[in-house]
């Protein structure tokens, strides 16, 4: 079986290519670059203009998207990108389309989860096959936005915001095992094994690396806000088992 993982370089694009290996199945991961991923050779294709896309494509039973845009400001590859690859991957005749998402977007006004919704609509109003994993914000979200802030010697929290942290490699381990072993279903959701607000995760990431800041309220848009006080981005379904703490301990 041919498995091409789009973003295959990037955080969870490379786990996903890990996680298929450990299930025997060499992914080819998909970037601008074409770097190799954990001896799986890498394929080069841009989304956005299409270079390359069909010939990586080409022979793939299964495509797994996980894309991300490193430019908060260039949403395209949801947009633009996603009708590329869907255009691409019917003339290539692939089957089936797994797709990484974020929980609760279909409820959020945040830019950055409208173009993902625009990104999901797109492969599941296209005649392919698709199953979409929404999972809750990785662990490395929150501690992102802490190590920036340290760095000013101020540590943002998103005031009121709850989130239910997951590790990657166990969000790439249900990627995995649905690429292979398809539920039907049309979403399926993850996230961590505990709700925690933001200044909890705060005290936490600063309790294990000793870094020096005042945790205070920080300029989040308000739509990010609203969304993360909403409770969309929590879930039931499927729980991981590595809590922030373990996760950072590991991550030392």
């Amino acid at each position: 079986m041919r498995i091409v993982v789009i973003g295959g370089s990037g955080n969870a694009g490379s786990a996903i290519v890990r996680a298929l290996g450990r299930r025997g199945v060499v992914a080819a991961p998909m970037s601008r670059s074409g770097k190799a991923i954990a001896g799986a050779p890498g394929v080069r294709a841009d989304v956005v203009s299409g270079e390359g896309l069909g010939a990586a494509l080409e022979g793939a039973e299964v495509v797994v998207d996980a894309l991300n845009s490193r430019n908060p400001l260039d949403l395209r590859p949801f947009t633009i990108g996603a009708r590329n690859v869907v255009q691409a991957a019917e003339r290539a005749g692939v089957a089936r389309v797994v797709l990484l998402s974020i929980l609760g977007v279909e409820r959020s006004r945040f830019a950055y989860h409208r173009r993902k919704r625009q990104q999901e609509l797109a492969y599941l109003e296209s005649p392919l096959e698709t199953s979409i994993v929404r999972a809750a914000q990785f662990h490395e979200w929150s501690v992102d936005q802490f190590e920036a802030g340290s760095a000013l010697g101020a540590i943002p929290v998103a005031l009121g915001g709850r989130l239910q942290p997951v590790a990657v490699s166990e969000v790439a381990e249900l990627v995995a095992h649905e690429a292979l072993e398809p539920s039907g279903k049309r979403f399926t959701e993850i996230g961590g094994p505990e709700v925690r607000v933001s200044r909890d995760l705060a005290r936490a990431w600063q309790q294990a690396t000793g870094a020096r800041g005042i945790i205070v309220n920080g300029p989040f848009p308000p739509s990010l806000l609203d969304y993360l006080r909403s409770g969309a981005n929590l879930t039931e379904q499927h729980k991981g088992r590595i809590t922030f703490e373990e996760w950072l301990s590991r991550r030392r």
